[in-house]
């Protein structure tokens, strides 16, 4: 029975994981083939299509490619940056950007075409073809009889004087002269007519003013539509060619006195702006907003190499600086609240002009509207006002335009302001301690207690009877502030008027004019004569040399309804990134001065302003208004023959001062004619501003 053992059959688990090593072991196999085969054919793919790329590259089209490297012309441009968009202090869009197309003339590439004076006709003629206008500043007549321009601006000037002086030409040389001349310098065909000779100098002047010194560049169409876009391709005119650009786009019709236009810089800007390193082809704020804060709105250019084959074709072009966004600006402005300023200006203006002979009609006015407490510029219109969209296209019809309609009343017009001015007597009276609120003075009508001279009562030759400070601003009596005034003097009326910002800055951001504020100084000096007590009588009711501008009486107005306290004006609210996520600016109410007088005194001359809104002209208006007003009119005589001013001014609620308003209507007759406009302005922001709380988005039209 010896002998080894039987061996032992292994278990059913044991048998199973001997069959899945073994299937394992066939995987790794298979993986490990499949692997290898992948990593060895890619590069011989890759390798396949590189060669096929040298092939094509070097064998296929490499006389093509080699012909054009060698004509390819590298330049390096700037790539202007978005301007940032301007806001309306609820977040409405006023103005923003959009893409816009631009056509340029490279000058070298026009005149290797081999007819440039025939590709400019061509081009100029589908201009006129398809009503789409050219730059020509060329300053010579565009037909026969050739004279030289009778408008002929500043920068024409300077820049023919250069070009003259540059060829050694006569400075006194005649413009038909010089157009000979240009013709032979330009190779000007002696087949064409004057006309066209004309028309093709006009652009190769451009052009090589630009080229010899180093003027702006030159654009030959802005903002270009398709169809002008297409007939230019189509052509294939040598040298022409299409660029893209940011064009602003206004998304309201209102303010336009306000927020300025863009345009190229000519050479005294660029001289300026060249210290903050702007190129000659930026485009700056040519006015308004788009001027005053134009450190903020204009971005950072970029710079990018292009690479053009000789047909002008781009072949690459690469950033080598990105450019960087302007910032937003918000403004204290609230576009609705201008919109009821303007149409309510023109809507009364417009109304009495249709009632009068052609020389008795209003030439102007203006509203300004401020919030108490701040200085915030709500709106401010001037009549006439213009489109802003087509500025430049009608620039030289608004500047001819007797209207002047260009001109910002608001911020530069300046008026007496009659007997809205009495308020500042009767404080300067009553802190100086010459009268008190109980003071009674009867109006005698007339005030002849200077030999030979006698100054009347508006209500001559009926009498206001026994008045007092209060009742004297309800019923405007020129004799108790002749009287007041003349005890008083003006050297301290004067002081509290400046102190009110009366022939003061106000501190708006627009360019203003700050008026005259009668004073013995100004006489003396300006005017080269002496004050006499005759003077200081007129100057007590708003009269003698006293010039105020509406912006400065809304300002007044403010600084009443604040008990004395001046905030500089401003349009300015915030400044924010372009893409509105970091705050960069933010205003903060500067107060300017302060008028130290009693909260007595302040209360007896704002009760008089109640009683004017409530018992006087403006009755009809406010008498039975939903809040109460503080108002005071002023109507200002301007001399024979012609028809008063209406001065008004106004604070509401009453109580409780939110706004601030000054209307100024040229010939508007009474002061009391407003009332309506600053009631209007009221309506809207007391009432209708709660319940708008709708924001206009990009690409909407205020109408």
């Amino acid at each position: 029975m010896g002998g080894n053992p039987p061996e032992k059959t292994g278990t059913g688990s044991d048998s199973r994981c001997l069959k899945l090593f073994r299937k394992d072991i066939s995987m790794r196999k298979t993986v490990s083939y499949g692997r290898a085969a992948a990593m060895m054919l890619v590069p011989i793919m890759l390798s396949a299509i590189a060669l096929f790329g040298l092939y094509n590259l070097q064998i296929i089209h490499g006389d093509d490619y080699y012909e054009q490297s060698m004509n390819a012309i590298v330049s390096t441009q700037t790539v202007p940056a978005s301007r940032g968009s301007i806001f309306d202090r609820n977040g409405r869009v006023l103005v923003s950007n959009r893409i816009g197309y631009n056509i340029s003339i490279d000058r070298e590439r026009l005149v290797a075409g081999g007819d440039p004076n025939g590709t400019l006709l061509t081009l100029t003629g589908l201009c006129g073809e398809l009503g789409q206008s050219y730059t020509d500043t060329f300053p010579v007549s565009a037909q026969p009889p050739f004279t030289y321009n009778a408008d002929m601006s500043q920068t024409q000037r300077s820049r023919l004087d250069k070009y003259l002086e540059h060829f050694d030409l006569s400075p006194d040389i005649s413009a038909p002269e010089l157009i000979v001349w240009l013709r032979e310098h330009y190779s000007v065909p002696g087949d064409y007519t004057d006309a066209d000779a004309r028309v093709a100098i006009g652009v190769r002047y451009e052009l090589e003013t630009r080229t010899l010194f180093d003027f702006s560049d030159y654009v030959f169409a802005s903002d270009v539509d398709m169809e002008m876009i297409s007939a230019v391709k189509e052509y294939g005119l040598p040298g022409v060619s299409i660029e893209t650009t940011s064009v602003r786009e206004y998304h309201t019709k209102y303010a336009a006195h306000i927020l300025g236009v863009v345009g190229l810089m000519d050479e005294d800007e660029y001289a300026y702006y060249k210290e903050s390193g702007y190129p000659m082809n930026a485009k700056v704020g040519k006015y308004g907003v788009e001027q005053i804060f134009e450190e903020y709105l204009h971005g950072t250019d970029g710079k990018m190499v292009v690479t053009r084959a000789k047909n002008g074709t781009v072949i690459d072009s690469v950033y080598t600086e990105e450019p960087k966004a302007g910032n937003n600006v918000t403004l204290s402005l609230d576009i609705r609240c201008q919109k009821v300023a303007e149409d309510s200006l023109a809507r009364i203006i417009e109304g009495i002009n249709a009632e009068r002979e052609e020389n008795e009609k209003i030439t102007g006015g203006a509203v300004v509207a401020i919030e108490v407490g701040t200085g915030d510029v709500i709106a401010s219109a001037s009549y006439p006002t213009f489109s802003i969209e087509r500025y430049f296209e009608d620039y030289a019809e608004l500047s001819a335009d007797p209207s002047a309609p260009l001109y910002n009343r608001a911020t530069k017009g300046t008026y007496s302001p009659g007997s809205t001015y009495k308020m500042n007597t009767a404080i300067a009276a009553l802190q100086s301690g010459v009268i008190t609120t109980h003071t009674q003075i009867y109006d005698y009508a007339i005030y002849n207690e200077y030999s030979g001279y006698e100054y009347k009562c508006w209500a001559y030759p009926n009498s206001h009877g026994m008045l007092n400070v209060t009742t004297a601003i309800q019923n405007s009596c020129n004799y108790f502030f002749y009287k007041v005034g003349v005890q008083t003097g003006i050297d301290t009326i004067s002081h509290y008027a400046a102190l009110f910002g009366l022939g003061q800055p106000t501190g708006i951001e627009l360019e203003e004019n700050t008026g005259v504020l009668a004073t013995r100084e100004y006489k003396e000096t300006v005017v080269g004569e002496s004050w006499y007590p005759g003077d200081t009588l007129l100057a007590s009711i708003g009269q003698s040399y006293n010039l105020f501008t509406p912006m400065q009486l809304a300002s007044y107005a403010a600084t009443l309804a604040s008990n004395g306290t001046r905030y500089a004006a401003h349009l300015l609210k915030c400044v924010k990134s372009y893409d509105n996520s970091t705050l960069v600016n933010s205003y903060t109410p500067q107060v300017l001065s302060r008028v130290e007088a009693d909260q007595e005194y302040f209360d007896a001359v704002k009760q008089g302003m109640l009683y004017v809104s409530k018992y006087g002209s403006p009755s009809g208006v406010f008498g039975y208004y939903q809040v109460d007003v503080a108002s005071k009119t002023g109507t200002v005589q301007l001399g024979e023959d012609q028809i008063n001013n209406a001065v008004f001014i106004a604070f509401a609620p009453y109580d409780n001062p939110e706004i601030a308003v000054s209307v100024v209507i040229e010939g508007g007759s009474a002061g009391a004619i407003g009332a309506q406009i600053a009631r209007d302005v009221f309506d809207y922001w007391l009432a209708a501003r709660e319940d708008d709380v709708s924001v206009e988005t990009e690409n909407s039209l205020l109408k």
